[in-house]
C-alpha cells in the first residue's frame, strides 16, 4: 500500500526554511565566537603563565642563600604574633621577590603556599591592598578539587567570586643542613571579566536572533502570502478548465515566473477551446456525413422488403452505400487517432521516393482503368525524410486518389531537395480547383465538385502539419497541383 505523505503548504515551508536557516546561522555564530573566546583566553593565560613561571624559574637558579639565617631577638610589636622567636624568614625574602617578579613582569597574580595548603603569602597582616578572602577561597577550591601540587601542568578553577586559569611551582628555600621545609608558588589569572564579557555578548546575540526570528517570521508571512494568493488563482483558473470553461485569465502577476505561467495557460486554453470547437464541428460534421449513407441504406432496404424497387438495382446501392460508409468510418476513425494531441510519431528516416511509388503503385489498376498515366519527376539521389512511414503513406495516398478523381490523362509526382527543404507536388491534367473552392479544399467535410466526403484532404493537412510542413492547392497551365514542402531539419523534435 502507497504511503501517503503528509501536505505542508507554501506558507509553512518557507517560515520553516528560513527559521532553520536562521537558527543554523546563529548556533553556529555563537558557537564559533565562544569557540574563539575560550581559544583565546586559554592561549593568552598559558602565555601568561608560562612566562611567570619562567621568570621564576631563572630566578630560583640565581637566588641560593649563601648562609643560614641570624637569629635575633624579634620586636616586641611582634611578641603577640605566632611567628618563631627569630627574623622573619630568608626563604620567605625570595619567595616574596619572586612574587613580585612574576607580578611585575606579567598578568598573573601569585600567593606563596606550604605542602598542606596553607596560605603563607600573602598574608592579612602584610598586605592589606590584596583580597585575602578571594585568595583563600581560590587556595580551598585547590585543595577540595584535591589538585596535586607537584603537577606542572595548567588548570582552570572556579569560586563564588570569580574564574581562574592557574598554575603550581615548587619553590624550596634551605635554612640548613639539617631542617628542609618545601613551599608552592601558585600563579593565576582571572578570566572572569573575559567570560563575563563573552556571556554579555552571548545575551546580546540571543536577543538579536529573537528580534530577526520575529523579522524572519513576518517576511516568511508576507512572502509566502504573495506567492500562494497567485498559485491559488492560478489553481481556481485550472479547475475552470477542467470543467470546460476555457475563458482566458487576466491575471497581471508582478513575478515574471508566475506571470509566464500564466502566459502558458492562457496559450494551453486557447488551444484546448480551439480543439474543443474542432471536435464539436468534427462529430456534428460526421454525424450529418454518416446520416446519409445510413438513410439511403435503410430506404433502400425498406422498398426492397415491400417490393417496391427491384432487387438487384437496390442491392448494388446498399453495397455501394455501405463501401461509402465504411471508408468514412475508416477515415473519421483515422483523423481522431491524428488529432490526438498526446500522440507520437515513430519517426525513421524514409526515401520519399520509394513512399510515393509504393502509393502510384497501389492505385496502378485504378489509374489503368481510367486511362491515366502516372509520370515522375524524381531526383536521382535518396530524398531521405524523418517521418513517420504509414502517416505520410496515408497523405500522399489521399492526393493521388484524389488526382485520379480529376484528371483526364495523366498525374505527374515530383519529388525535389532544394538544400534542407523536400518539395513533393502531385498535379493533375484535369479542369483544376474553381477559385471559390480553392481555399476550403482542405477543410474538413468541404466537398467540391466530385468530392467523396470531404475527409481525405483535410487528413493530408494534419499529417504535414504534424511534421512541421505546410501543404497548398494550386492551378497550373495543365490543372491542380498539390505541392508538399516540409523542412527535414524541423522534424527532429516529434518523437
Amino acid at each position: 500500500m502507497k504511503k501517503i505523505r503528509k501536505k505542508v503548504s507554501i506558507k509553512t515551508r518557507i517560515l520553516a526554511s528560513i527559521l532553520l536557516l536562521l537558527v543554523i546561522i546563529f548556533l553556529g555564530i555563537i558557537f564559533s565566537f565562544n569557540n574563539l573566546v575560550n581559544t583565546y583566553i586559554e592561549k593568552n593565560s598559558n602565555s601568561e603563565l608560562r612566562k611567570a613561571t619562567s621568570l621564576v624559574e631563572h630566578f630560583d637558579k640565581s637566588l641560593i642563600p649563601q648562609k643560614p639565617p641570624k637569629e635575633k631577638p624579634m620586636p616586641k610589636e611582634f611578641e603577640s604574633h605566632e611567628y618563631e622567636k627569630n627574623e622573619f624568614p630568608e626563604f620567605m625574602k625570595g619567595a616574596l621577590e619572586k612574587v613580585k617578579m612574576a607580578e611585575m613582569n606579567s598578568n598573573a597574580e601569585a600567593m606563596v603556599i606550604d605542602s598542606n595548603y596553607n596560605l603563607e603569602f600573602p598574608t592579612r597582616e602584610e598586605d592589606f591592598f590584596r583580597d585575602i578572602d578571594e585568595y583563600e577561597n581560590i587556595l580551598n577550591q585547590i585543595k577540595y578539587e584535591k589538585i596535586n601540587l607537584n603537577n606542572n601542568e595548567n588548570f582552570k578553577i572556579s569560586t563564588n567570586g570569580g574564574r581562574y586559569y592557574a598554575s603550581i611551582l615548587k619553590i624550596q628555600s634551605i635554612e640548613s643542613k639539617e631542617v628542609s621545609e618545601e613551599n608552592y608558588l601558585v600563579l593565576f589569572i582571572d578570566i572572569s571579566s573575559t567570560l563575563n564579557l563573552a556571556n554579555q555578548i552571548n545575551t546580546v546575540l540571543i536577543a538579536v536572533m529573537c528580534i530577526a526570528g520575529i523579522l524572519a517570521i513576518l517576511t516568511a508571512i508576507i512572502l509566502s502570502n504573495k506567492i500562494a494568493k497567485p498559485i491559488q488563482q492560478l489553481c481556481g483558473f485550472a479547475k475552470n478548465i477542467g470543467k470546460g470553461d476555457f475563458s482566458e485569465s487576466e491575471f497581471d502577476f508582478s513575478d515574471r515566473e508566475l506571470d509566464e505561467l500564466s502566459q502558458i495557460m492562457n496559450k494551453s486554453v486557447k488551444y484546448l477551446d480551439k480543439y474543443d470547437k474542432e471536435q464539436k464541428i468534427f462529430f456534428q460534421n460526421a454525424s450529418h456525413e454518416l446520416r446519409t449513407p445510413l438513410m439511403s441504406i435503410k430506404g433502400y432496404a425498406e422498398a426492397i422488403k415491400y417490393n417496391v424497387i427491384d432487387k438487384n438495382s437496390a442491392s448494388d446501392i446498399i453495397l455501394e452505400e455501405s463501401n461509402r460508409l465504411s471508408d468514412m468510418v475508416e477515415e473519421l476513425l483515422y483523423i481522431s487517432k491524428i488529432d490526438n494531441i498526446t500522440k507520437d510519431y515513430n519517426l525513421i528516416d524514409c526515401d520519399m521516393r520509394e513512399i510515393l511509388s509504393n502509393c502510384t503503385l497501389k492505385q496502378k489498376a485504378s489509374a489503368i482503368s481510367k486511362g491515366i498515366e502516372f509520370k515522375y519527376d524524381f531526383d536521382e539521389d535518396e530524398v531521405i525524410l524523418n517521418c513517420d512511414e504509414k502517416s505520410m503513406y496515408r497523405a500522399f495516398l489521399n492526393i493521388i486518389e484524389n488526382a485520379l478523381r480529376y484528371a483526364n490523362s495523366q498525374i505527374i509526382i515530383g519529388c525535389k531537395r532544394l538544400d534542407s527543404n523536400i518539395i513533393i507536388y502531385i498535379e493533375d491534367d484535369g479542369d483544376g480547383i474553381k477559385k471559390e473552392d480553392l481555399n476550403h479544399v482542405f477543410d474538413r467535410f468541404y466537398k467540391g465538385n466530385k468530392g467523396k466526403n470531404g475527409i481525405g484532404l483535410s487528413i493530408v493537412k494534419s499529417i504535414i502539419e504534424k511534421h512541421n510542413g505546410r501543404v497548398y492547392a494550386q492551378n497550373t497551365e495543365l490543372g491542380a497541383k498539390f505541392v508538399v514542402s516540409i523542412n527535414n531539419e524541423n522534424i527532429k523534435g516529434l518523437s
